[in-house]
């Protein structure tokens, strides 16, 4: 069984979909929760991810975070890790929109990039800075792992996605880069690329563009967003330790050579 305890965890985007799933299985692991968006600190106790982790025996809180506001994001992770240390940061926030490049306009561009590519390099770099100042690890050596959720659209085309592909390629390579720089200081940066999951963001596939893409995907189905969450309690638990710079697909196979469907 993976632990956690002891550890406290940052998850942008926790209040739905992905995100939600990710900041319970890490708590359910022992990991005290961050929750780091711009709903959950306002949403109903029924209803928020801070209040159903503790619902459960967990720790948790929420605060109220634009990942695309670099001041904001160094404030918060300066705060999080003089509190309580930080010792995990799951860049779960993202957006999607479609259009292919003639139609996607100035402005879809230029939010795929600042939420998606900006958000997660501002919420890396505030990261590295606080585990390097020995916010995370023992003994004063720094250590702590960092989850960058990517996309299979980033690692293949995906028709009338442009801007989303071109942002979570973006992704992919500042992960790989990101480990290259700060493995050999104890920081572990790797990231996971969901295929399709059942999600709101998702919910824009028809229904004969879901029925062909899940018959394209070797196992058939698409994936539970706690499938992509257990990914990401792997890559933030110790038996990833040796894991560096990866890109790990959790997408049914559908990268193994499936054919892209086009709209």
């Amino acid at each position: 069984m993976i632990t956690l305890s002891g550890r406290t965890a940052l998850v942008t985007g926790g209040s739905r979909g992905i995100g939600r799933a990710t900041a319970l299985v890490l708590a359910e692991a022992g990991a005290r929760v961050v929750i780091a968006d711009r709903t959950d600190c306002f949403a109903d106790p029924d209803t928020a991810t801070w209040a159903e982790i503790v619902r459960r025996g967990g720790q948790a809180e929420s605060r109220y975070l634009d990942v695309s506001d670099s001041a904001a994001v160094d404030t918060l992770l300066a705060d999080v890790s003089t509190g309580h240390g930080l010792d995990i940061l799951v860049n779960n926030a993202g957006i999607l929109q479609s259009g292919e490049i003639a139609e996607t306009s100035d402005e879809t561009w230029r939010e795929q990039f600042r939420v998606n590519v900006d958000g997660t390099f501002y919420c890396m770099r505030a990261a590295v800075r606080a585990m390097l100042a020995g916010g995370a690890g023992t003994g004063g050596k720094p250590r702590g792992k960092i989850v960058n959720i990517s996309s299979i659209s980033g690692l293949r085309g995906n028709p009338g996605f442009a801007a989303y592909c071109a942002a979570k390629a973006a992704v992919v390579n500042l992960t790989r880069q990101a480990a290259i720089d700060y493995s050999p200081r104890g920081i572990n940066i790797n990231s996971v690329a969901p295929g399709f999951v059942e999600t709101d963001m998702t919910a824009l596939y028809d229904a004969p563009t879901r029925e062909a893409l899940e018959g394209q995907t070797p196992n058939g189905r698409w994936a539970d967003p706690r499938q992509i969450a257990e990914a990401v309690l792997f890559l933030a638990s110790d038996l990833s330790d040796h894991v560096v710079g990866d890109i790990l697909a959790v997408d049914g196979g559908w990268l193994i050579g499936t054919p892209v469907v086009t709209r």
